[in-house]
């Protein structure tokens, strides 16, 4: 597979509930993380297109499940999932977010593998335990992503990661932490690499 084949990248839908998602099959990776993650950062970084996932200073931009297409293939497909936690929306809002999400992850068989964002800062909070749980549970691989690294120095970025290796070490062994920042695009090689070790 061409390493530069998320590049390739393009937004064929808006999915407010399961039943109007596209038909289950070829391969999916899901993103997913607090609304205040930098996840439709670390996307539009990912796949070298600044206007492909909205971003917004406003935690919550996005409000339904987002489908994003490999161009020259019918087989891949990312999936940006609506942000979980803070969010400036109404309590039903969220909850509604809640739903799509768990229907997705429990129901989708094309779901390969999650890609789980996390603010270095502030890593593994009880919505990122929730979701590692169930990633172990279900034996589906993931990959901890601590964003905004250029947040803070390196020697501190390093210390988060050591801390974040020895809390998920009695996981499964496909699991991978990155330290990325997607405004300096630190980490997006390494993660092209596991994403589409997943995938293959």
């Amino acid at each position: 597979m061409n390493k530069n084949f998320l590049q390739n990248a393009e937004f064929i839908g808006s999915f407010p509930s399961l039943d109007k998602l596209p038909e289950d099959q070829g391969s999916e990776i899901a993103f997913c993380g607090r609304s205040n993650s930098g996840k439709s950062s670390v996307l539009n970084a990912l796949t070298n297109n600044k206007k492909l996932a909205k971003t917004s200073k406003t935690p919550g931009r996005t409000q339904a499940v987002n489908i994003f297409k490999i161009i020259d293939s019918l087989e891949y497909k990312i999936i940006d999932l609506p942000g979980y936690g803070y969010a400036k929306v109404s309590k039903k809002l969220r909850a509604d977010w809640g739903v799509n999400i768990d229907n997705y992850l429990n129901t989708r068989q094309c779901l390969k593998g999650l890609v789980l964002i996390m603010d270095i800062r502030h890593p593994f909070k009880d919505e990122d335990l929730t979701l590692i749980d169930w990633c172990e549970r279900k034996n589906l691989p993931f990959i901890l992503l601590l964003n905004k690294s250029d947040k803070l120095s390196n020697n501190k970025a390093l210390q988060v990661l050591a801390m974040s290796n020895e809390r998920i070490s009695h996981l499964y062994t496909k699991n991978s932490i990155l330290v990325t920042s997607a405004k300096t695009k630190n980490g997006i090689k390494e993660l092209i690499k596991s994403i589409n070790s997943l995938l293959v």
